[in-house]
């Protein structure tokens, strides 16, 4: 695969969009789903729109016309097949310039989904826009340049009147990573602010592990969603994090769409992102051309999480299983989801090895099943 030339010098953001347009797709047609049955009204929220560094004069390359082509996706899928959707997309921006730039390209394009552009900062828009998502389905996405203006105390009124809506976040580990035990008051106020920690400090030293849990924890308390997870975006040409992906929600599918966009965008696509932006980098430094090499499969870093995750989960699932007599297959890969980077089916396929090896049992297994299903009851060996 080619990077898009607009995103030369900024390969982070391309993945960035990448996993949007994964999960929005993947959003978009299973809520639209429900016109099947009703009339069914989709809402889409920008908190920080942009556009930013756009180097497409259709602004392709922001995330504004990323959501806005998932929807209208969406929106073609269920409206061909003779069912009722309708999508409200809202954006805001503070900066004069750029929100310039939003309105002009949203007032010029044409489509079914209906967009509308905010100026100004993202808080103070929060009633108007939670009045306007009334009690529909929606998606929240809230994409800061830093941390400043993206506090949990506004996310969370969005997410309040639906159950049926889900949070993306990008959490700045970059920025965040160099300010977050910096002492001067204002910069640990704005980190109460984006934790949602209240009148509480951010804990001394914390480790990126330790900072992005205490964040899932954090969205899933102060935002009343059940689920949260997250996944790295790597820096193109430095083995590190550049930023993370946050998601929260209240439906299992929640977890279950978001790691088959990891898999599928950090997994398989990073490496050779990653590689171009590398190959990039030196020959702007030598001035030579360099045939670009086949890239890896899969990308080190994510291939390093994954490989741990698949070490662990067995274990998580025995240390789950041993606090129960017994518990649904339903109940148990939720859990797991959130906290490793894993699709649901292999985490099926590690459970189906754990009952063949004998580890573990499967009290109500037919006897012409040949995989793990969602009402599977699971056993240890000792459980009565």
């Amino acid at each position: 695969m080619r990077v898009p030339a607009q995103y030369q010098g900024r390969e982070q953001s391309y993945l960035k969009h990448r996993v949007l347009e994964e999960y929005l797709l993947a959003w978009g047609h299973k809520l639209g789903s429900l016109a099947q049955r009703r009339r069914v009204r989709l809402c889409y929220v920008d908190g920080f729109a942009g556009p930013w560094q756009a180097k497409d004069a259709a602004l392709a390359d922001t995330s504004i016309s990323i959501g806005l082509e998932a929807l209208e996706a969406a929106v073609k899928t269920w409206r061909d097949k003779g069912h009722s959707i309708n999508v409200d997309a809202y954006f805001v921006e503070k900066d004069p310039h750029a929100f310039a730039s939003l309105e002009r390209f949203i007032k010029g394009r044409t489509g079914r989904v209906h967009a509308q552009a905010f100026p100004g900062e993202f808080g103070a828009h929060v009633g108007n826009i939670r009045r306007l998502l009334g009690g529909d389905p929606g998606f929240v996405f809230v994409d800061p340049t830093g941390w400043k203006g993206a506090a949990m105390r506004f996310i969370a009124p969005l997410l309040a009147d639906s159950r049926q809506r889900d949070v993306l976040v990008n959490v700045m580990f970059d920025h965040i990573n160099r300010f977050k035990d910096d002492p001067r008051h204002f910069l640990r106020e704005q980190m109460r602010e984006f934790f949602g920690l209240a009148d509480r400090d951010m804990p001394a030293a914390l480790s990126e592990e330790e900072l992005f849990a205490l964040y899932r924890r954090q969205l899933k308390e102060q935002c009343g969603v059940e689920y949260a997870a997250d996944l790295a975006i790597p820096h193109p040409t430095v083995e590190r994090t550049k930023f993370r992906l946050v998601v929260g929600g209240n439906s299992p599918a929640v977890l279950e769409v978001f790691r088959d966009a990891e898999r599928k965008v950090i997994g398989a696509e990073a490496a050779s992102v990653r590689d171009q932006a590398a190959l990039r980098a030196k020959e702007e430094k030598t001035g030579q051309l360099t045939l670009l090499a086949a890239p890896p499969a899969t990308d080190s870093r994510y291939e390093s999480l994954h490989a741990r995750a698949l070490a662990q989960a067995p274990r998580d699932v025995l240390a789950r299983l041993a606090t129960k007599n017994s518990l649904e297959f339903r109940k148990l890969w939720p859990e797991l989801l959130e906290a490793h980077h894993v699709t649901r089916p292999e985490l099926g396929k590690l459970v189906w090895k754990m009952y063949k090896e004998g580890t573990i049992r499967i009290l109500n297994l037919k006897p012409d099943e040949r995989s793990v299903k969602d009402d599977h009851v699971l056993a240890t060996r000792t459980s009565v």
